[in-house]
């Protein structure tokens, strides 16, 4: 084979590659196309390799399959690809950079690049003057695409943002040369001669890459979306936990949090004092004045103890009208006197015949630690029963 020969089986091969690799790219973006429904500038970019697959199809044939009076038609069919391809481009990084619609740059540039397409197709006298009439094009897109995503304010510059917009600016590089190449062709150098040859190895790498930093950018944008949803999730597990653990009506632990041991790290390691509280005059309430009245006396009770509780005292809603208020470091007869004058100052504020009054039963028992928690509760339960018992024997108002 003569030397002629062998650089245009070496062109043949590299245009061949480079379409293999623009088919591939343009089937692993379309397969990423689930993860692109919200994000225009994906959806250009994938759009981009298809129209790069299309104008590669016509450079491949213009070898082998199609006769010299057709070769202006595939010349157009080329240009508009290639050009609709640069649009493509920077439809996607003017969508992500500045939140461009694709749509309005495709609408504009889609009839220029016809236009343009069939004006070189017609007027140039060969292929090389198709391309070298594309050179200040393609290198102007790329160019307006490396400065749209490297120029991105450091908050929003990542490594996909960096990447892309460093692979468009070597191609502006490249299609900047090529242009100054094409337009004085017989001054070519042997160095020079050898990248025209084998300029689609090159166009080849850098597109291979450009694509990479493509992935990489919407990988990126992707998890980001993923943390949120991650975020949202946890807020949304904390305050169903917060719901769970927490008495509805009160806003007070429930049950379950004791049991859960919500709270409890520094019960547990000191003693105390437990109390067992029953809102005597409840069922009373409920009877006379509605259950909305006795549901608003249970608020009462809890923001009343609430209110006078330390950081450390855990005050948990037992059930029905019974709560429970653990005090560590301190001891039954003060944890007592305190609830009786927290409910006495309470109880001096309404009228005595009020449904607001609060008339409460309370048994204490001390705990050394929190191995006694649970027989203090016991103790704690019975003492209150009692003391509800002899109330209600007496017939005495339950006041304290």
């Amino acid at each position: 084979m003569s030397p002629r020969e062998v650089g245009s089986l070496i062109s043949f091969i590299g245009t061949a590659t480079q379409l293999g690799g623009a088919l591939l790219l343009a089937a692993f973006f379309l397969l990423l196309r689930g993860h692109a429904r919200r994000r225009p500038y994906f959806r250009a970019w994938s759009l981009a390799w298809v129209w790069m697959s299309l104008a590669l199809v016509a450079v491949f044939s213009l070898y082998e399959f199609l006769a010299e009076h057709s070769a202006r038609g595939v010349w157009f069919v080329y240009q508009a690809s290639k050009l609709a391809f640069l649009s493509s481009l920077l439809a996607g990084a003017l969508a992500y950079a500045l939140a461009v619609r694709p749509r309005a740059v495709m609408r504009i540039a889609l009839p220029v690049c016809v236009a343009y397409a069939a004006l070189t197709a017609l007027l140039s006298p060969s292929f090389n003057e198709v391309v070298a009439l594309q050179g200040p094009v393609a290198a102007a897109a790329f160019a307006v695409c490396a400065w749209s995503l490297l120029r991105l304010p450091r908050s929003r510059a990542t490594l996909g943002s960096r990447a892309t917009g460093g692979f468009f600016a070597l191609l502006a590089a490249l299609w900047v040369f090529y242009a100054l190449s094409f337009n004085d062709p017989d001054r070519l150098t042997g160095f020079v001669q050898l990248i025209i040859r084998h300029n689609s190895y090159f166009d080849l790498l850098l597109q291979m890459l450009l694509g990479y930093g493509m992935v990489v950018l919407l990988m990126e944008d992707v998890k980001r979306d993923v943390d949120a949803a991650h975020a949202d999730l946890a807020v949304a597990h904390d305050e169903l936990q917060r719901l769970a653990l927490h008495d509805s009506l009160t806003g007070v632990m429930n049950r379950r949090a004791w049991t859960e041991g919500v709270g409890l790290d520094a019960v547990r390691a000191s003693f105390g004092t437990a109390l067992m509280l029953d809102l005597d005059n409840l069922k009373e309430i409920n009877d006379v004045h509605g259950h909305a009245a006795g549901d608003e006396l249970l608020r009462r009770v809890a923001e009343v103890l609430r209110a006078a509780v330390r950081p450390t005292d855990r005050l948990y809603r037992w059930g029905g009208d019974e709560f429970l208020l653990l005090l560590p470091g301190a001891r039954a007869a003060d944890a007592r006197r305190r609830v009786d004058e927290v409910v006495a100052r309470a109880n001096q504020s309404v009228p005595a015949d009020s449904p607001e009054v609060l008339q409460l039963s309370v048994g204490a028992a001390e705990f050394a630690g929190g191995e006694a928690l649970e027989p203090a509760l016991s103790r704690a339960d019975a003492a209150m029963y009692e003391e509800k018992s002899r109330r209600r024997q007496l017939r005495v108002p339950a006041t304290i």
